[in-house]
């Protein structure tokens, strides 16, 4: 029999690992778990889904590498069309960048991932309900700080750790559930876009030489016999040729007209005339003799103001 608080292990002869039972002070065993010779237990959920290798080639990259690795592992190449794996690949992004900021080891990492993955792949092959998922993501982190409930594979993990694991999942996949559910159970529509063209072919070269093109002829031959001509120009209206009669008849009549004065009526156009344009050019000089006398008689008070 085993001392209090002692530990019992033997070797299992089939597997090669070790049969551990881990005691309370009581001597009572608690809890009972298959362990590898190196001692990882081997219902770990770390590695399961993304190996250490593949872990460790994700830890130190940025979200864009993160993104074009998980492409490359779950095979989402034709994300750019299918928004189902498009909706994958950012699920399987976001989580694994989260667990890189929350600073997971290479285990801690794997062993979350497997959960996120897990969980996903109900939804999309099983549609379990959202309660029924639940109490799949308790029973994977049931055990975590706890001797005497059994394990779910999550044992790298402490209580705070596993705190701010499940607020994640329930945040980007349980607030959401019923969008998810409903992207695995309808298919996509497919949009088909279609463009009509107009394509001008040659036509068949019936004579020994299709026609030539207009590019392909000279510049002259374009102009002479191929380019529309310009409009002709309209003509100009036509000035009217002076009639010699009619301009003699003008003349005839005018002198006619001079003959026709008497010396008194030629005196009184001329003095109208001699009036008319000395009336106005008195008005004039009239107006610059006020103007100069006005300044004359300013200049005489300026000079008697002085005086005074």
């Amino acid at each position: 029999m085993a001392a209090k608080g002692s530990k019992v292990s033997g070797k299992s002869s089939k597997t090669g690992s070790t049969l551990s039972a881990k005691s309370d002070s009581k001597g009572r065993g608690k809890r009972v778990t298959l362990e590898d010779d190196d001692g990882d237990d081997k219902e770990s959920l770390a590695y399961k889904v993304l190996t250490q290798e593949q872990t460790n080639e994700l830890m130190p990259m940025n979200v864009n590498q993160i993104q074009d690795k998980l492409k490359e592992i779950f095979s989402l190449e034709n994300n750019g069309v299918d928004l189902t794996q498009a909706s994958i690949l950012d699920y399987y992004t976001s989580a694994v960048y989260w667990g890189i900021q929350q600073k997971f080891t290479a285990q801690q990492l794997s062993g979350f991932f497997t959960v996120v993955h897990t969980l996903l792949e109900n939804v999309k092959d099983k549609q379990m309900s959202m309660i029924e998922n639940s109490i799949e993501l308790n029973k994977m982190f049931a055990g975590i700080g706890l001797d005497d409930v059994k394990s779910g594979g999550l044992d790298c993990f402490n209580v705070q750790q596993a705190k701010q694991a499940t607020q994640y999942i329930y945040t980007t996949l349980f607030q959401h559930y019923r969008l998810f559910l409903f992207m695995f159970t309808h298919s996509q529509a497919e949009e088909i876009i279609g463009t009509d063209l107009d394509v001008e072919v040659s036509k068949a070269a019936d004579v020994p030489f299709p026609p030539p093109l207009d590019e392909g002829v000279s510049e002259d031959m374009f102009k002479d016999y191929i380019a529309t001509p310009p409009p002709s120009p309209s003509p100009e209206p036509e000035e009217e040729q002076p009639d010699a009669a009619k301009e003699l008849e003008d003349q005839v009549s005018q002198s006619d007209l001079f003959a026709e004065l008497t010396p008194e009526d030629i005196r009184e156009v001329v003095e109208s005339v001699t009036k008319e344009m000395l009336g106005n050019l008195q008005s004039e000089i009239a107006l610059k003799l006020q103007d100069k006398e006005s300044q004359i008689i300013q200049r005489i008070n300026k000079i008697h103001k002085v005086a005074e």
